[in-house]
């Protein structure tokens, strides 16, 4: 059975500070509120129908409304479909404010790595970057080059605070019937496919400094699909990640 959902920000600037979102289903309505990027506090009310159900939604949406939030995001959740397309342009907004942040924080840096990370539970999603600057500060610039988790930039995250919201239906209790692994695969395609996009576009750069520029899909605890460092990367790039590799035997 589908379920109306929306989700309202407060902001800070451009990028959302506080949430709270709902979803009536049956004749429960569950909502969630809280700090951007954090689980938030969950509240669950069961009513005596689907009509009182629907009318406790509309007067949350009115409060939340004349509490100073602004709809952000409002639709129909059928639990046994996950939405990529939607995941995939949430991401490709949130990357580009979020990269655009980056870069007027930190005017002086050349930005030449970004990665979009998530977990082996696709629960989590976050954007790391670093600069030409940072990485010739490295005891060993390879080892740097290939680990997100010791570059040096993380701002921007509270932009990808809809997509998170999007992720969590899969992990709190919820009516969510997908395949885990099906919701997972997709997930992560999607940041893939939004990475690719991007990179068309040319936020990464374009010519010579696109070709130097390394764009990664990371998964915390496992590893990212296959196929996915030449999705998104020049064949010298990948060449230069496979000679790093062959020289640990040596």
């Amino acid at each position: 059975m589908s379920s109306n959902y929306s989700l309202f920000y407060r902001y800070d600037g451009a990028a959302p500070a506080q949430f709270r979102e709902v979803r009536v289903f049956d004749a429960t309505v569950w909502s969630a509120e809280g700090a951007a990027m954090t689980w938030g506090e969950e509240t669950r009310t069961a009513h005596a129908g689907a009509e009182e159900a629907q009318a406790a939604y509309a007067a949350f949406c009115a409060a939340a409304l004349a509490d100073g939030y602004m709809l952000a995001r409002a639709s129909v959740i059928d639990p046994a479909v996950f939405d990529a397309p939607l995941l995939q342009t949430l991401l490709v907004t949130a990357t580009r404010q979020a990269v655009t942040a980056l870069r007027a924080a930190h005017p002086g840096q050349h930005f030449n790595a970004y990665a979009l990370l998530s977990d082996d539970s696709a629960m989590t999603i976050s954007l790391l970057a670093n600069s030409r600057e940072a990485l010739a500060t490295a005891e060993d610039e390879d080892e740097m080059l290939w680990n997100p988790g010791e570059w040096q930039f993380d701002e921007g995250g509270a932009y990808f605070d809809s997509a998170y919201r999007l992720l969590l239906q899969a992990h709190r209790e919820l009516p969510f019937s997908v395949e885990f692994e099906v919701f997972r695969a997709s997930a992560f395609e999607a940041c893939i496919a939004a990475l690719e996009l991007l990179a068309a576009e040319g936020l990464f750069g374009t010519g010579v400094e696109r070709e130097e520029t390394l764009v990664l899909f990371e998964v915390s605890d496992s590893e990212p699909p296959d196929g996915t460092l030449e999705r998104l990367n020049a064949p010298a790039m990948v060449a230069k990640l496979c000679e790093w590799k062959a020289s640990w035997d040596e």
